[in-house]
């Protein structure tokens, strides 16, 4: 079956905006995710200066083809500088301008030789898919599935750019390489008619797991202190305690000493200001995901330690926050926080945070500022 170029070159021209136009439609539904315009954007641009270089009747001349593939140039750095808006990186204007800038300062030498013009455009556009690729795989924020599918699918078209500009300088006939390394044919029309929806909606699936990923650890995230809420840190310490059956843990119940009077003397402000140095601390001394908030001033984690070395530990973090704490409220008044540390063997989360809770009362009743061990046989 014979394919016709110019309606297939339409087919995707027409797909490629309408898919822009949902990429863009989506940003506007969430604005959270700007890369989505980016992406948008860079379908608009390719597809208009592919139907500019390729569609338009009669053969294009060298001012067309100047504008035309310095739009595509623009597209495509659009796509990588949405891959870094993505992931959270800035230096979109280099990113968008510079493969733009590269292509218009090197057109008018070569303006009249087809191949070298192939080879230019080629190899900006497998930079930029490269760049792309590796911008996603690299510098991946969160472990998002079809943001590896992306980079799969950017690596193939960085490829693909490869091999047309290298082929294209070559003097064969082969059918194949043919296909490579014409202007515009039916069988390229057909991959990217084939190729950009894919993409598309790969973009869309980024940025729709990371939504729900976001939605996902909010809800086990305290949003003062950025340490883990109570529900994840009874989630994590059921965790570890099944992975360490048969040996010793430790569970440590800590309670900011005085903090209504931080409240009522220095503002709630100030309060925030504590609760949010001693997450810190934490989060400095202690493993990651063995932590958290269990509402109030009072924190707790759950270590695979012996009582010896939890309690060497808990002084660590005792002596650490006073020392932050003080700094934060500048010196104007004594910040401390009391410990409680149970340790037993094969124990369940919750039974520890009882046991737990019963030394940090005695710590309390003993003036607190100090750690005290409840040790408990399972």
């Amino acid at each position: 079956m014979a394919l016709d170029p110019a309606t297939l070159g339409a087919v995707f021209v027409l797909l490629s905006i309408v898919l822009g136009g949902l990429l863009i439609f989506s940003w506007a539904l969430n604005r959270a995710v700007q890369a989505l315009a980016w992406w948008g954007g860079a379908f608009c641009l390719v597809a208009i200066g592919i139907a500019v270089a390729n569609l338009l009747p009669g053969p294009a001349g060298y001012p067309t083809l100047f504008v035309a593939n310095a739009l595509v140039m623009v597209g495509y750095g659009s796509m990588y500088a949405g891959c870094r808006s993505f992931n959270g990186r800035g230096g979109w204007v280099a990113a968008v301008l510079t493969g733009a800038c590269i292509w218009m300062l090197a057109f008018w030498p070569i303006h009249d030789n087809a191949p070298a013009r192939l080879m230019a455009l080629s190899c900006l556009a497998a930079a930029y898919a490269g760049l792309a690729a590796w911008e996603l795989w690299r510098h991946e924020a969160r472990p998002l599935a079809s943001q590896r599918v992306a980079v799969v699918l950017l690596a193939a078209l960085a490829f693909f750019n490869v091999c047309r500009g290298l082929l294209g300088l070559t003097l064969s006939s082969i059918f194949w390489i043919d296909v490579f390394a014409k202007r515009w044919s039916a069988e390229m029309a057909l991959f990217l008619v084939v190729y950009g929806p894919t993409l598309a909606f790969m973009f869309l699936s980024m940025a729709k797991e990371r939504t729900e990923f976001d939605y996902k650890l909010a809800a086990l995230v305290d949003p003062l202190t950025g340490v883990p809420n109570r529900r994840a840190f009874l989630k994590n310490a059921r965790e570890l305690l099944s992975r360490h059956v048969g040996r010793p843990a430790s569970c440590l119940l800590f309670d900011l000493d005085n903090f209504k009077r931080v409240n009522d003397n220095y503002g709630h402000e100030a309060g925030d200001r504590i609760l949010s140095v001693f997450g810190e601390t934490l989060a400095r001394h202690l493993p990651r995901r063995s932590f958290g908030r269990l509402g109030g001033e009072e924190f707790g984690a759950i270590l695979p330690l012996p009582e010896r070395d939890a309690v060497k530990l808990a002084e660590t973090v005792r002596h650490a926050f006073a020392s932050s704490g003080q700094d934060a409220l500048g010196f104007r008044a004594e910040v401390t926080v009391s410990v409680g540390c149970a340790t037993a063997v094969d124990a369940e989360a919750e039974e520890m945070l009882r046991q737990a809770d019963i030394a940090l009362y005695r710590a309390k009743d003993g003036g607190r500022n100090a750690v005290v061990a409840l040790a408990r046989r399972a």
